[in-house]
């Protein structure tokens, strides 16, 4: 939970404009609740299970796009 956490974390922080540019970072239009998960606790997320399956399904959405980001990070 903690690395799909993380995930919609790095994607966010690259999100600053909320997809009005379309410029293949942060979250698409259609989900900007990706905002609003990235901040929310494991224990939040532990204690819901609708919650949960939101942000497992969004992480593995944009997972590869995470990875990208982090990996630019180290250059």
């Amino acid at each position: 939970m903690a690395e799909a956490l993380r995930v919609l974390k790095t994607v966010a922080a690259e999100d600053a404009d909320y997809a009005r540019a379309q410029n293949g970072r942060g979250f698409s239009k259609s989900d900007q609740e990706g905002h609003a998960l990235s901040k929310v606790t494991v224990e939040q997320v532990l204690d819901d299970e609708r919650l949960l399956m939101k942000v497992l399904s969004m992480a593995a959405r944009y997972r590869r796009q995470a990875a990208a980001i982090s990996q630019m990070s180290l250059f």
